[in-house]
């Protein structure tokens, strides 16, 4: 799939808006709807970065369709992702009822 497929199919599965990426990204509506209308224009570097971030992808799954689609994970994820993983079933579900309910209340 080419970069525009990519990130059409990005845009969809996040129920993201063009305007919301633009205001994400500092990139133009234009601009991104000229990424979605032809598989000749793809972004500049900086842009394909901009955009990979606000939709929590790598750069390389946006522009090759790869399977990674995740950039790199910050350090404090992956310490409570190691730290999780080390917790008996019922801690885990414990955890895990907690931060829904932490996030219910945002």
């Amino acid at each position: 799939m080419s970069f525009k497929d990519n990130l059409r199919s990005e845009l969809d599965y996040r129920g993201i808006l063009i305007k919301e990426l633009s205001g994400k990204t500092g990139i133009s509506e234009n601009t991104l709807k000229t990424y979605l209308r032809t598989n000749f224009v793809e972004p500049k570097a900086t842009n394909s970065v901009k955009i990979a971030r606000a939709l929590g992808v790598s750069v390389e799954y946006l522009v090759t369709g790869g399977t990674e689609k995740t950039p790199q994970i910050p350090a404090e994820t992956r310490f409570v992702a190691e730290i999780f993983n080390t917790l008996s079933e019922n801690d885990k579900k414990s955890v895990i009822a907690l931060l829904k309910e932490m996030k219910s209340h945002r």
